[in-house]
This record gives structure tokens, sequence and C-alpha cells, in this order.
């Protein structure tokens, strides 16, 4: 067997070997942890700030839901005062104006001496207001305690309006995780189908430069003993170097996109990542979206919420402006006053009082505050109806593009299926030297770069799939 039919046997031995070595490829490593689909996911459920936010955020919900019942309920509270008073109050200082006349007329009483009850009249007024001295209240020292209650009986229904709304709150809240949790789901599985297509490509690449460097090894052999054209070792060359930028290139990117996946499911920068679900063979959906699938997405709920949120505002505005009723009571005693010096004893100061308000030179200001939250709530509503229509065309083009990925994917397939025949004629062509090595080496770079297609394509597949299952509400 002479050197040339050897070196043909040794090069189609390669090229057989090529889908094997893509297959059986692995890459070894002290610290890798194996991650599936499934384990990615609730990783990243985990891991995801956006859901412990919408988590948070659904707990403030809730609180101040609690919050705003608490206002059905009469109000309880302890007061307590003390007073020191520098000067004594003096009650009565003049008692002069406060004692009325007296005008008896001729009256007078028969007695053993006649008596002129005017003039004994003036005398007593005189002498009372001559020797009269105020009534003093001491404040040195006064303390009141109490116990007061207050219920609120009716206020223009903002205490209703206000529950109503905390509710609406609290749904929104949980709306809003579903979302967030939709969005995280759909951001894992694009993040680990991305690393599972470059961890592919970085084999075939991988592959395929290893197949070039024995290539042009024996072809450096045959040429240093002038059994080729030297030309043929000088293309080699060529196609190696290319591949090996490719190699680097495809390297680089396999890093970056394990970071991110690292990234998504909360784990150090540094670790290895071995995906367990690799890219197989796809299997068509039945992709029919159903007629109310646009009701049963997040987006759509809360846009909902959000109006009753805006009939809550127009409510809590008008109960701005209506009559307020409320109940009061005031257990207390009130002690520490001296009147005239003696120490009075504690006084009970109990009382109950019913408190009616009504606005009256607010209604013009109230009017005009009623119509801008009913604006609000018209802007709410139209712009409902506009995110709706956006909201049927996401779904229809998610639609779309999951029925034509998977028609790419068939087109992928049938053009590695053309690959490989069309490699497989060069092959035979070049062992009875019909084909020379430059065409071959093309026939295995297109090879190559339909294996390459196909993995993007189910890739894309996969990605699309569940980007379609986010858009008709059933991503869970």
């Amino acid at each position: 067997m002479n050197k040339k039919c050897l070196l043909r046997k040794k090069l189609l031995l390669f090229i057989v070997l090529v889908p094997s070595i893509v297959v059986g490829q692995n890459y070894n490593s002290a610290a890798v942890i194996n991650l599936s689909l499934d384990s990615c996911l609730a990783m990243a459920k985990r891991n995801s700030y956006d859901l412990k936010i919408a988590e948070q955020l659904t707990i403030k919900a809730q609180s101040e839901k609690k919050a705003i019942f608490s206002k059905y309920f009469p109000t309880v509270s302890a007061n307590a005062g003390y007073m020191y008073m520098f000067e004594n109050i003096k009650v009565f200082k003049d008692i002069d104006p406060m004692l009325p006349t007296f005008d008896l007329g001729g009256t007078s009483i028969p007695l053993p001496i006649p008596v002129d009850l005017n003039a004994l009249a003036d005398m007593l007024r005189s002498s009372i207001v001559q020797y009269w001295k105020p009534i003093e209240i001491g404040m040195k020292g006064a303390y009141m305690a109490g116990v007061t209650l207050q219920q609120p009986l009716f206020a223009g229904g903002r205490i209703v309006a206000g529950n109503k709304m905390a509710k609406t709150g609290t749904e929104m809240a949980k709306e809003n995780h579903k979302l967030k949790q939709a969005e995280t789901l759909v951001d894992a599985q694009k993040t680990y189908w991305l690393y599972v297509s470059v961890r592919e490509k970085v084999k075939l690449a991988k592959s395929y430069e290893k197949l070039l460097t024995e290539l042009e090894k024996m072809l450096t052999d045959v040429s240093d003993v002038e059994m080729i054209n030297r030309n043929e070792l000088m293309k080699v060359q060529v196609q190696h170097n290319q591949v090996k930028a490719q190699v680097s290139q495809a390297e680089s990117g396999l890093e970056l996109s394990r970071m991110a996946l690292c990234r998504i499911i909360g784990v150090n920068y540094g670790t290895k990542i071995n995906p367990t679900d690799t890219v197989a063979q796809v299997t068509e959906n039945y992709i029919l979206p159903p007629d109310d699938a646009v009701y049963s997405r997040p987006e759509y709920k809360l846009m909902q919420k959000q109006i009753m949120l805006k009939e809550g505002e127009v409510k809590l505005a008008r109960g701005e402006y209506l009559p307020t009723l409320g109940l009061g009571a005031t257990f207390g005693y009130m002690g520490g006053m001296k009147i005239m010096n003696q120490t009075q004893d504690p006084m009970n100061v109990s009382n109950v009082m019913v408190m009616l308000s009504v606005p009256i030179t607010s209604w013009w200001e109230g009017s005009k505050k009623i119509k801008s939250a009913k604006t609000d709530k018209m802007i709410s509503e139209l712009q409902m109806q506009k995110n709706m229509q956006l909201l049927e065309l996401d779904i229809k083009q998610a639609t779309f593009n999951a029925i034509n990925s998977y028609q790419q994917v068939k087109n992928a397939e049938f053009a590695l299926e053309q690959a490989k025949e069309n490699l497989r004629i060069s092959t035979d062509r070049y062992m009875v030297e019909l084909e020379t090595i430059t065409n071959l080496i093309t026939a295995q770079s297109m090879w190559q770069t339909a294996y390459s297609d196909l993995i993007d394509a189910r890739i894309d597949y996969r990605i699309k799939e569940v980007e379609y299952q986010k858009a008709i509400g059933e991503l869970e």
C-alpha cells in the first residue's frame, strides 16, 4: 500500500469519527455541578431578586390591608396631664355689678320702731361689696387623667373605600409576583439553553480543530517528501487558523454564558456547570392559543386591578367632602385644684359626645378633585384598551415564532442530512482520487456549519416555546 492511499485512509478515519467525537466529548473539571433544567428553574426562583422584592411587596400590601381594616374599630387612648399655674385664678373680683339693687318702694314693717327697708337693703349691699373677697382657684399642681374612646360612625364612605383598595392592592401584589416569576423562568431557560448551545458549539469546533491538526501534521509529513502539492497543505493551514480563531471566540462565549448562568442560579462565578439536559430531538407541540389567553396573563389582571384602584380614589375624593359623624367618650378625673386654699377632692370629668361635621364652603374644590379622580380612571381604562391590543399582538407573534421555529428545526435537520451525504460522496471520491483535499475540507466545513445551525434551531425552538407559554399565561 503506497503512502498516498494510507494518507487517504487515515483522513477518512478522522472524518468518520468527527460526529462521534462531537457527541461523546465531555468537559472534565474537578469543580463541576450537574444541572438539569428543572433544578436550574428551582434555583433561579430561589435566587431571583425580582421575586424576593415581589414577595416583600406582597407582605407590605397585606400589612397595609390589615392596618386599614382597623379603621372599622374604635380607637382607645389614655391621656394624662399636669399643670402648674403661677398665679391663682380669681373669680368674681368685683361683686358690685353682680348684686342687684333693692327698691322696696314705700313698704314698711309695722314694728314698735319704724324701719326703712330700702336703707337697710342698701346697707347690706354696701357691706357685702366692702368685705367681699374674690374666689381664688389654685392650679399649682393640677392634674387630669383619663381614657378616651373614639368611634367613627360615618366618614363619607372613605373607610369602606380604603379597605376595598387595600384588598385590591394585595391582589395586585400577588399578580405582580406571578409576573415576576414568569419573567424569571423565561430568563432562566434562555440562559440555560444558551449555555447548552455554546457548549455544544465549542465541542464541535474543538473536534474540527483536532481533525485539522491531525490532517495538517499528516500533510506536512507527506509534503516533506514531496508526495503532494504544497498548496494543498497551505489551504489546510489557512482553514486550521480560521478554526482556531472560532474556537477561541466560542470558548470566550462559553465562559460568559457560564457566568451568566451562575448569576441566574445564585452560585459563585467560579463554579463549573455540566448541563444534564442537552440539545435533543424536539417534538412539535399543539400550538394554538385559547381564545381567552389574554385574560390569563398577569398583565391583564394588573390593569384590571389598577382601574379598581382608580374607582376607589374617586370614592375617597368624594368622601372628603361628605358629612362625617363620630362618637366619643371619655372617662377621667381631674384633681390637684385648690379653692380658697382648700384642696378639692378629684372630680369626675367623664363625658359622651357625638360630633357631626358638614363641609360648607369646600364644594367647589371638592367637585374639581372628584373630576380629576374620574379623569384618572378614564385614562387607566384607555391605557387598558391600548395594552389589550398589544397583549393580543404579543400572543399572535409568540405563536407564529413558535411555529416558524419548529419549521426551522425541520429545515436544519434536512440540511444536516444533505451535508452528511455530501461529505460521504466527497470522501468516497477523494479515496479514488476524484476529489481534491480542498473540496473535502469544504464538505467537512459544510457539515460542521449544518450541525451548528441545527443546534441553534433546536435551542431557538426551546426558547420560543417557553416564550409562547408565557404569552398565553400558562408558564408556572
